[in-house]
């Protein structure tokens, strides 16, 4: 989440709380594996995403941070979660603490090859919902909402 907005931001709050809108996408291949980005910051895998500036349409945002922390463009983009409260409340490894909204899209389409150039990105692999790695609590219940949804489902 380090956009210029949230820079600034952390400028002149420090790591005090921030309440940030983050919009991710769902990106799953052909074998129904869902692509995850391992966060350079703390090595946890999640899905791509991050904030949206100010006057950013959400689906806009979405492209962008999927675009910048993947390679890959977006198609049509479906909502698949709106989530805040206390699940939603993160701390990263540089003492930064956010409250976030988060929304969830699934990519209905993409196209591209991936690349890991952005810094906030170690790592990209495709894997099976059944199987997915270590992951912070935040994505943790992310998924775990998701799966419940019925959205990591063959087809969901």
């Amino acid at each position: 989440m380090s956009g210029s907005y949230v820079a600034r931001m952390r400028a002149l709050v420090g790591h005090e709380p921030l309440v940030v809108a983050a919009a991710g996408v769902l990106v799953r291949d052909h074998r129904h594996r869902v692509l995850l980005q391992e966060r350079s910051d703390d090595r946890t895998w999640c899905l791509p995403g991050g904030a949206v500036e100010p006057g950013e349409q959400l689906e806009d945002a979405a492209r962008r941070e999927l675009r910048e922390e993947t390679g890959l463009l977006a198609g049509a983009l479906t909502l698949l979660s709106a989530r805040s409260g206390p699940d939603c409340f993160l701390v990263y490894p540089n003492g930064d603490q956010c409250q976030v909204i988060s929304l969830i899209y699934r990519a209905e389409s993409w196209s591209g090859h991936l690349d890991v150039t952005d810094p906030e990105t170690a790592d990209l692999r495709f894997f099976d919902p059944l199987g997915l790695p270590a992951m912070n609590p935040f994505n943790r219940a992310l998924f775990a909402h998701l799966a419940a949804d019925g959205h990591l489902n063959p087809g969901g």
